[in-house]
């Protein structure tokens, strides 16, 4: 973690689109890769391709995988692999990393883990304009 933290600035951010708000400082950065390691000891990415490359961003469509063994987005481990597809914008500050924005599917991830999601029955309904 050290070694991850300290290629980036002391302003870092990661901001996880599925995710109500950005985790900015190391230390909230650290504990979003600990939490995310927790749900899947086994993480691995694989970056597919570089798709564009500006002045400070670089965007990936990154492939990554492993096996449900913690609690992950507040789900428990269901012991299941899984691979998900994620494009991650990667933000420069000189030579060192600011931050990340990553974009994937959690739906299908859910899916993927077996999560069971429960949808109120009282929902209220919709009115309808006329």
């Amino acid at each position: 973690m050290q070694a991850l933290l300290a290629g980036m600035t002391s302003d870092c951010f990661n901001d996880v689109a599925a995710v109500p708000k950005p985790f900015r400082g190391p230390k909230r950065v650290a504990e979003r890769y600990r939490k995310h390691w927790a749900g899947f000891p086994d993480f691995k990415v694989r970056v597919k391709r570089l798709l564009a490359v500006g002045e400070s961003t670089i965007v990936t469509e990154n492939e990554w995988s492993g096996t449900h063994l913690g609690t992950f987005l507040g789900y428990p481990a269901t012991g299941k692999y899984v691979r998900v597809r994620a494009l991650v914008v990667w933000h420069f500050k000189g030579k060192r990393l600011w931050g990340e924005t990553v974009f994937f599917d959690v739906g299908s991830l859910l899916k993927k883990i077996g999560a069971r999601i429960s949808i109120p029955r009282n929902r209220r309904k919709a009115k309808r304009r006329h």
